[in-house]
């Protein structure tokens, strides 16, 4: 992700819109796709101010298969703008379909194909099922036009990317992708028209090869267009991967284009980001749509500007008074805690003001919710049905401090602002956390936690000036976050839930996970070589459906980065979001997919060894683990990008739990 740059105004933006009623050769028509295509134009022209020449439309009979392919290869060809300068918007109403994987892809099983399922993804261009006649070594062949796979789309979207930069935003109204006043609450679900080809034409066995070839690039291509959080595109899915993308027979529009251009034409969409997008939605509770994507948290359509501040989470105000934030016990909330309330999530920047509208205090604590109460020391405020809550004091959890010098203890940490805080002044540097010298006008810092110090010197390669407080105050705020979160424990650790991670070797252009697994013992020695990439596997022997988030924590420099975390669904956050974890199930993280990038290891510049913590969260549903997230208070920077992989899965009968698992992972020079 490249920084983000408040200043930059909004970019142009280059437009495919798809829209598809008729099906003749299919014999399924719908009644709402072109309309949603046509008002998603309207909003493009008279909200965005999208030129038309900008905008690609394809309606019907001219949305064939091959025209929806050249329109990609259009937007990758264009001269218009150069990499970066524009944002790009794909947007397809129409029919969504899956079959079963030709038994003739054998290969793609054999070299690595993690996913769940065996059914491939498809969409459905206006003359599917046509009959072709071609001529084929002068004989007259006959072939039927093929819907078109996860991967030829994913494939298209990756060769965008890297010819006009990844602010792509990839928007499917269809089944297998993946304003509430459009839904008739005395309608039954049935009467609603589900935008899915039962029995869609058998793909062909050669089918899209030639296509794929052009975008692998060391990995294979990818399956699903649900699933992945992906590098080249941020995808706004209709539903997830077992529900159905429906329409309205009444309205004649797709239920989840109306709720969405229900937002986008009343918000103001310079405080959007796509998370916010999504919690704004109003859908029936059987139909979810899904956001993902590394851009998750980016601006709306701008991925330069100022985006979502991932440690605001959602908080809820019902009609009888009741303050919900969607974070509890998992999360590490505690009673007693203060939260500071803010109307947006966006990050604040001198062009976009999110100022806190007032402080409300943790009354009661759930396992994924805590209820909150305004303080009664601060003054009132209306607290908006919907709103975001940053952390501000946590209670029950604290830092201990020891510092000789009593003039920089005097400036830097004074009673009011550690009793705010959660910092404790230690007397003796034997008792605590954190110890703080200075020396040559700098301060430096020492940390007291046995897990590092067993591996590591205690002394913090980064400093601060004796007169930066703000840093000083920082780095000590950060510390107390970064070992509350590091050593927190469940009750339930799922002992048949683990991970390996393996060095990747290319085989047939796919990386495969090969050797022994380098997270075997504990704590985990793993030798530092730049050249060779490495994968994660998390696997599930139990019979629970599972949301695994995965979690980097360095404490050379104290951030806390997400390595995999669950894709964002509308609706209540305990609503059918697709699940990547399956019971009996693996899945494949850094390697396998088209857009992941595998992992390494870096040794700092100078050093022979450092030190790092994955940490693995469990639960048995989705969940907002966001606000463990940090970055480095010596080295801000973006967050890591977001991996996943596959989700999939039934729906048994759930049981709230979540669990955690620790490991340590030392990194040496290689010889």
């Amino acid at each position: 992700m490249e920084p983000n740059n408040p200043s930059l105004a909004n970019p142009p933006i280059l437009a495919l819109i798809i829209g598809i009623n008729k099906y003749p050769y299919s014999g399924d028509d719908l009644s709402g796709a072109v309309g949603d295509a046509d008002a998603f134009g309207t909003f493009l022209t008279e909200k965005l101010g999208v030129s038309p020449s900008n905008i690609t439309n394809l309606r019907d009979e001219q949305a064939s298969r091959q025209a929806i392919l050249d329109a990609l290869v259009a937007l990758r060809d264009t001269d218009k703008y150069k990499k970066d300068e524009a944002a790009i918007i794909i947007f397809y109403a129409g029919h969504g379909a899956e079959c079963d994987r030709p038994k003739e892809w054998g290969d793609w099983t054999k070299w690595g194909d993690w996913t769940t399922t065996s059914k491939i993804e498809m969409l459905c261009p206006s003359d599917l099922g046509a009959r072709v006649v071609t001529e084929v070594d002068g004989e007259q062949v006959e072939t039927i036009v093929d819907a078109i796979p996860d991967r030829t789309i994913s494939v298209g979207l990756h060769l965008i990317s890297e010819s006009k930069g990844n602010n792509i935003t990839l928007i499917m109204d269809c089944c297998s992708s993946g304003g509430g006043s459009d839904v008739d609450s005395d309608m039954p679900i049935d009467h609603y028209v589900a935008r899915r080809i039962k029995n869609p034409p058998p793909l062909q066995a050669p089918g899209d090869v030639g296509i794929w070839s052009w975008g692998i690039r060391g990995v294979r291509v990818p399956d699903g267009f649900a699933g992945e959080y992906h590098a080249s595109h941020v995808l706004l899915a209709a539903c997830g991967r077992e529900e159905s993308a429906r329409e309205n027979p009444k309205t004649n529009r797709g239920l989840f284009t109306s709720s969405l251009l229900g937002v986008l034409e009343n918000e103001d969409l310079n405080t959007l980001t796509y998370i916010s997008l999504m919690d704004k939605l109003k859908m029936p509770i059987w139909q979810t749509p899904h956001c993902e994507g590394v851009g998750v948290n980016w601006r709306l359509f701008n991925k330069s500007a100022a985006g979502a501040d991932p440690s605001f989470i959602l908080t809820k105000h019902d009609k009888e008074g009741l303050i919900t934030v969607e974070a509890g016990s998992a999360q590490g909330i505690t009673v007693g805690s203060h939260f500071a309330v803010h109307a947006m999530n966006l990050i604040e920047s001198p062009v976009t003001s999110n100022p806190c509208i007032g402080e409300l205090e943790v009354k009661t604590v759930n396992l994924f919710t805590s209820v909150m109460k305004p303080l009664s020391t601060a003054p009132k405020f209306k607290v908006p049905s919907s709103c975001y809550s940053k952390l501000m004091y946590a209670a029950e959890y604290t830092v201990s401090i020891f510092c000789e010098d009593k003039a920089l203890l005097a400036s830097a940490f004074p009673a009011d602002f550690n009793k705010k805080s959660g910092i404790v002044v230690a007397d003796d540097v034997r008792h605590c956390d954190l110890e703080l010298t200075v020396k040559d006008g700098r301060v430096h810092f020492d940390r007291h936690q046995l897990l590092v110090t067993a591996h590591l010197p205690t002394r913090i390669r980064h400093s601060a000036s004796v007169g930066d407080v703000a840093t000083i105050q920082e780095v000590v705020a950060a510390t107390r976050h970064f070992y509350y979160h590091l050593t927190r424990t469940s009750d339930d650790n799922f002992k048949n839930v683990w991970m390996e991670m393996k060095k990747l070797e290319q085989f047939h252009h796919i990386l495969t996970p090969i050797g022994n697994n380098l997270l075997a013992k504990e704590p985990a020695t793993i030798v530092v070589d730049e050249s060779v990439p490495l994968g994660m596997t998390i696997f599930n022997q139990t019979d629970l459906l599972l949301y695994p988030y995965l979690f980097w924590f360095d404490p050379t420099d104290l951030s806390i980065a997400d390595w995999h975390i669950t894709h964002k669904g509308a609706n209540d956050i305990i609503t059918n979001v697709d699940v990547p974890l399956p019971p009996k199930s693996s899945l494949a993280i850094g390697y396998g997919k088209l857009d992941v990038i595998p992992w390494q290891f870096f040794l700092p510049e100078g050093e022979k060894k450092d030190l790092g913590f994955f940490k693995l969260l469990l639960s048995t549903r989705p969940a907002y683990f966001d606000n463990i997230l940090q970055e480095s208070p010596f080295e801000p920077q973006s967050l890591a990008s977001k991996r996943v992989g596959k989700p999939s899965g039934t729906e048994p009968s759930r049981e709230d739990k979540w669990g955690a698992q620790l490991v340590t992972v030392i990194q040496v020079e290689k010889e």
